[in-house]
């Protein structure tokens, strides 16, 4: 992502915007699953309360378990980011059929088949279109297949209530068009949240994006202005740049004869670098990013930037500075 490669350029630090995402986009999600454990709470609690059905009252109050399970694992993501995008599957499959039994356990006629609308809404927000396409197809499909197959079969094998009466089910059906108006308006909220979080990232990386342009232009000028000065003919420079791609042992020693003071200012500032230090110091001398540092020297970048994050501590390099420019203008 051109986000994480700038900003670990500019300062070698994590990428601390893209973790604030996805730390809010988290938080969202856990705001989502508590309003989703207090919707299932209040109908255990009202059905056993008016209707007695204990049986259907502890079936729902064991599926709150699973939006506790997934606030549980939600802010470990280092740990069981791989089983939370299938959870998050399970539980909306899960969500999709417990609709489909309790539509035919009401009789069809306590409008429950509203609440398809509200899963359908809520799609936006824990999927995304562009890299889930497939799979928010499936869950489209899964969600109309039901609704489809409830309204015209009647499932015969599956249980029917003995707590509701035909008056009863007034209430309840004002009961669930109230609640899934309320889950659609809640899904509405999330998705825009989601959408500001999106939006506001988008414009952080193109504001990155256009100060990582004006900063590879002023490096580019410091390093004519220098190989100006060092009386540096374009023969010197392509066999500079030649030797630094190649990892040539030549590179360094060729480096200090078109740069003869950079190596002893650069120890002034700090003494204790070693020669692998300078060496990193000197890629970055002739504008050598991280990504061209980790090729030249068979590296990773992760390596590379652990070495820049090192050199920076070293020559006390404020972290908003980036440490190109300030090598470039030693």
């Amino acid at each position: 992502m051109i986000f994480k490669f700038f900003f670990r350029t500019i300062s070698d630090e994590p990428d601390k915007m893209d973790n604030e995402f996805e730390r809010n986009y988290l938080n969202l999600i856990n705001k989502y699953l508590v309003f989703l454990f207090l919707l299932n709470l209040f109908y255990s609690i009202f059905i056993v309360i008016f209707f007695g059905d204990a049986v259907i009252s502890t079936f729902l109050t064991i599926i709150t378990l699973f939006w506790l399970f997934l606030m549980a694992i939600k802010g470990k993501t280092g740990r069981y980011r791989k089983i939370l995008k299938p959870s998050i599957i399970f539980v909306f499959v899960l969500l999709i059929f417990i609709t489909s039994f309790f539509h035919i356990y009401t009789f069809k006629n306590a409008g429950v088949e509203y609440f398809y609308f509200s899963l359908l809404f809520a799609i936006p927000f824990f999927f995304n279109f562009r890299e889930e396409p497939v799979l928010i197809m499936i869950m489209a499909l899964i969600i109309s297949v039901n609704f489809i197959a409830c309204l015209y079969f009647d499932f015969d094998f599956l249980p029917r209530s003995k707590f509701f009466e035909a008056g009863d089910f007034k209430t309840v059906k004002l009961l669930n068009i109230l609640f899934s108006i309320a889950s659609f308006l809640v899904d509405i909220s999330f998705i825009t949240q989601k959408d500001d979080l999106i939006y506001g990232l988008i414009k952080d990386q193109q504001m990155k994006d256009s100060t990582i342009e004006d900063l590879q232009k002023t490096n580019t000028r410091l390093l004519k202005q220098q190989m100006l000065i060092n009386h540096l003919t374009e023969d010197n420079i392509k066999e500079i740049y030649s030797l630094a791609e190649s990892n040539s042992p030549m590179f360094y020693e060729k480096f200090q004869v078109f740069f003869p003071h950079f190596v002893s200012e650069i120890l002034a500032i700090n003494p204790n670098l070693i020669y692998s230090e300078l060496y990193f110091c000197a890629l970055m001398k002739i504008d050598f990013d991280t990504k061209k540092i980790a090729q030249c020297t068979n590296s990773s970048i992760r390596a590379v930037e652990s070495k820049k994050y090192r050199i920076r501590k070293k020559l006390n390099i404020p972290s908003e500075m980036n440490i190109n420019s300030f090598i470039l203008k030693i």
